[in-house]
């Protein structure tokens, strides 16, 4: 058990607090909607199956008291309307989201969308990342989100300093750090994520940045750890194998986020939305170990709404 000698922000977004010392507040474990084949089309029988995961997954917060953050795979520009459509109908009123878009162009189109919605400050940017250009920066003035994660990953050096590099100093392939993009945009509410590797690409690196980067800003810290779980090469020879390979990449792909919690992140990425009945209880059960350690060893007092409290 561990206790942070920095302060350790805590953001509300819209009533759903991330972030403080380890046992304060539960982590917040966000669930990726329509990523995969399965959901290249949003046909009626993929926005039913939506509803259901988006429903199940705010089941399991009720239950917990761990916050469920949806996070919208959008692949492509013409998804970007009727996914975010969808989503902010089946959402409950204000609820924050995050909106997971791998390139820039269809980034811009979600935020023009979403400002003309009204529901900038619900959105959670993932991500602010190497990859952001000059038009990002400006549809970002424009139209600013509530909040953004800031991917602290650098293809040019995989070690803790070198992801924190990238934030600072833009690991020499920007010219600014994404921390001081972000301030120029105007976005005050920040995640850090740390940026999953694979094993043998310093994936230790991506666990051992979360405390570090607590140390450093006080900033609410995660990552999506569950990626280096399912492109191990071993594991995917090892679930096409039998029934028990795939139960056991299963459990792998759960408890991976136990790690990151016990080393200080205050939210987990944990994939599809549909494991949210598994990844809930378990991300709880570390929650509760770590709050009673952080009220015994540094006087720590969890929520109303934690795990420890809730489920007794």
């Amino acid at each position: 058990m561990f206790n942070f000698s920095t302060e350790q922000k805590v953001l509300d977004l819209n009533g759903v607090k991330i972030g403080g010392q380890p046992g304060q507040y539960p982590t917040a474990l966000f669930g990726t909607l329509f990523y995969g084949k399965r959901y290249a089309e949003l046909t009626d029988e993929v926005k039913a199956i939506g509803k259901e995961q988006v429903e199940g997954q705010i089941a399991m917060a009720e239950m917990t008291g761990n916050p469920a953050i949806v996070d919208l795979f959008i692949k492509n520009v013409d998804d970007v309307e009727p996914r975010l459509d969808f989503l902010l109908s089946v959402l409950p009123e204000g609820a924050p989201f995050a909106i997971d878009v791998p390139e820039a162009e269809v980034r811009i189109k979600a935020l023009e969308f979403l400002g003309s919605r009204g529901a900038l400050d619900r959105v959670i940017y993932n991500s602010l990342n190497l990859g952001i250009t000059s038009e990002e920066i400006t549809a970002l003035k424009e139209n600013t989100p509530g909040a953004a994660i800031v991917l602290a990953f650098n293809p040019k050096d995989f070690s803790t300093d070198g992801r924190l590099d990238m934030l600072v100093t833009g690991g020499g392939i920007l010219d600014k750090g994404l921390l001081e993009i972000s301030e120029d945009v105007g976005i005050s509410n920040l995640l850090v994520d740390t940026g999953a590797t694979p094993f043998d690409h310093n994936a230790t690196e991506t666990l051992r940045s979360i405390p570090v980067a607590c140390n450093k800003w006080g900033l609410p810290v995660g990552c999506a750890i569950h990626n280096t779980v399912e492109s191990w090469i071993w594991m995917k020879k090892y679930r096409r194998e039998s029934d028990v390979g795939k139960q056991t990449y299963k459990y792998c792909d759960f408890g991976a986020n136990a790690l990151a919690i016990q080393v200080g992140a205050s939210f987990c990425v944990y994939g599809p939305i549909n494991n949210a009945p598994h990844v809930f209880p378990f991300a709880a059960m570390v929650d509760k170990f770590i709050a009673e350690g952080a009220s015994d060893y540094f006087g720590v007092n969890c929520s109303e709404d934690h795990p420890r409290r809730k489920l007794q």
